[in-house]
């Protein structure tokens, strides 16, 4: 039977030096820090990492993000100008609004802010977001007194994501179909995408 596969999928412009920075710097430490604050090792979808040469990479992508528990976005201006960013937030988005109940909305989606952060759209003002733009630098050298603060930083975000990831509904079979349109959708459809694609039960 499906079930979870990941606990974190990591969503990120993959664009100029922020794959770099990802790799390097951030994803150890926050590796590190989730396993530490979990007791036991997590599972990070990294797409550098987890799709092969030659893989579908628009079904990877799709059936990776419907097969984790939560979703952590590296946020920028250029994170928002992309489409596939647009179409993994959107699932996301989507799966979240129809958990929701008299509770509110479970905490699928956590952001970190790795550069500017002012024009965020406000339809996401309710994302548990946190800033981490002073610290964020693909040029950071390993023992810095900057990589140690990261690294502080990091450990901190990784309480919130064990708190969501705590807090996870049961898995919805659903959810594969749902993301695998949606990414075939961005990937035939090259056009400015201008608004997050519209997903959900109500979507045709």
């Amino acid at each position: 039977m499906a079930d979870y596969e990941y606990d974190v999928f990591l969503s990120y412009r993959r664009a100029n030096d922020w794959p770099r920075f990802v790799r390097d710097h951030f994803l150890p430490k926050f590796k590190h820090w989730l396993d530490t604050t979990l007791g036991r090792s997590s599972s990070v979808f990294f797409d550098a990492q987890d799709i092969e040469a030659g893989e579908s990479w628009p079904y990877r992508l799709a059936d990776a993000l419907a097969h984790s528990r939560i979703m952590v976005c590296l946020w920028s201006k250029e994170y928002f100008s992309s489409r596939w960013c647009a179409a993994e937030l959107s699932h996301m988005l989507a799966r979240r609004q129809s958990l929701t109940n008299s509770l509110g909305p479970p905490p699928l989606i956590l952001a970190i802010v790795i550069h500017d952060g002012d024009d965020i759209d406000t339809s996401l003002a309710d994302i548990q977001r946190f800033p981490l733009q002073k610290y964020s630098n693909p040029w950071i050298a390993e023992g810095s007194s900057v990589a140690e603060v990261l690294s502080m930083r990091i450990q901190e975000f990784s309480g919130h994501v064990v708190h969501a990831l705590n807090r996870v509904p049961d898995y919805d079979p659903s959810w594969p179909d749902l993301a695998t349109k949606e990414f075939l959708g961005v990937f035939a459809n090259r056009t400015v995408q201008r608004e997050l694609p519209s997903l959900g039960p109500t979507a045709s």
